[in-house]
């Protein structure tokens, strides 16, 4: 079974927008910084292979360096001091690693996204789908996505959607895309 590629997206740009408060602590000299951004790494490192991303590596081994120096390094506060420079070090190559990951999977969904949404405009334009009151959300999108499937102009992208994304994956888009005033009638 695919995994979600959409949960990856959302879960790793909730991760992103955490980075800014570890370099936060970084600046202000948090106690806890190295054990916090281990702690952020190993979570990506979870996130990546839960989804099978082979940059899980790349952050394990930048984790490394940072966990390296503690099993090397002596005790005392310029060991601590030379612990806290290599965790700043590998700060920026993590974030940039993530990143690598993030961005060319956020681009298609948008891209998929917008796919969807002419598709649902392309179904609503044929009325041949209509939603009333006591019709349960579900099954409208269900219905959607079955037209789709039988429509013989649609169907191209169909595939292009089941090419990327799971069938969970494809219904969530459907329904967060969806403008139920267009099937409403």
């Amino acid at each position: 079974m695919r995994k979600s590629k959409l949960n990856l997206v959302n879960e790793l740009r909730e991760r992103l927008t955490e980075f800014p408060q570890i370099v936060n602590q970084l600046e202000t000299k948090d106690p806890l910084f190295k054990e916090k951004l281990l702690s952020w790494i190993k979570k990506c490192e979870e996130l990546l292979t839960t989804h099978n991303v082979a940059e899980v590596s790349e952050l394990a081994g930048l984790r490394s360096k940072i966990i390296g120096h503690g099993v090397t390094g002596g005790r005392g506060t310029a060991s601590r001091k030379e612990s806290l420079r290599i965790a700043a070090e590998v700060l920026y190559d993590v974030q940039k690693t993530t990143l690598k990951v993030y961005q060319p999977i956020n681009k298609k969904i948008e891209e998929l996204r917008e796919l969807t949404a002419q598709l649902l405009l392309l179904v609503s334009a044929t009325g041949e789908v209509r939603n009333n009151v006591t019709k349960p959300f579900d099954l409208l999108i269900d219905e959607i996505w079955r037209f789709i499937l039988r429509n013989e102009q649609l169907k191209a992208g169909a595939i292009k959607l089941k090419t990327v994304l799971s069938p969970t994956d494809i219904q969530l888009l459907l329904a967060q895309e969806i403008n139920l005033e267009d099937f409403s009638g």
